[in-house]
């Protein structure tokens, strides 16, 4: 049941040298029955609006997140609003 999307902005693009980044354009392989984990790369997607974001899941005082690897985006808290649609399992930058 994996698929791919291709990621588009640049909120899970690392400007860390050394840490692993996502840039726009390169392909995710998405898996929607792996287990999420403290720090797994996953998709959601809003309920409401059926936006769907990448980010990496974070847990925290009970609380749950979404954190981009981009310092100049936002944290999102998790709500019920949100569903986690697959973990990120692999990816591809085409040439």
């Amino acid at each position: 049941r994996t698929f791919a999307l291709r990621v588009e902005g640049d909120s899970m693009t690392s400007p860390y040298p050394g840490q692993r980044t996502y840039p726009a354009g390169i392909i995710i392989y998405v898996d929607p029955d792996a287990n999420v984990e403290n720090g797994s790369r996953v998709v959601a997607k809003l309920l409401e609006t059926d936006e769907v974001t990448f980010k990496v899941y974070s847990e925290d005082a009970g609380m749950r997140f979404l954190k981009p690897l981009n310092p100049q985006y936002p944290t999102i808290r998790l709500h019920d609003g949100f569903a986690i649609i697959g973990v990120v399992v692999g990816s591809y930058y085409p040439e």
